[in-house]
């Protein structure tokens, strides 16, 4: 099974608190003028990529310092 990178976890939903947070205080004038489906791309695509960026290409975790060694190069290794 596969390990979770707690690192992008928690960043994510850090990412996801603030800018919750910042539409609806910061940019609620700016929230009416725009389709509503623009509110969850900005919301939910920087969490993908944030999860892309510590899963695939740092490779790093934070909270696990073996999580590159166990959980990315195969069983044996």
């Amino acid at each position: 099974m596969r390990e979770l990178n707690k690192t992008s976890m928690l960043l994510g939903l850090l990412w996801v608190v603030i800018s919750f947070t910042l539409v609806r205080t910061v940019l609620e004038e700016w929230l009416y003028t725009v389709s509503p489906a623009v509110i969850p791309l900005i919301i939910i695509t920087p969490v993908l990529l944030i999860r892309i960026l510590f899963d695939y290409i740092l490779k790093y975790d934070y909270f696990n310092k073996d999580y590159k060694k166990s959980g990315r190069q195969g069983p044996d290794k």
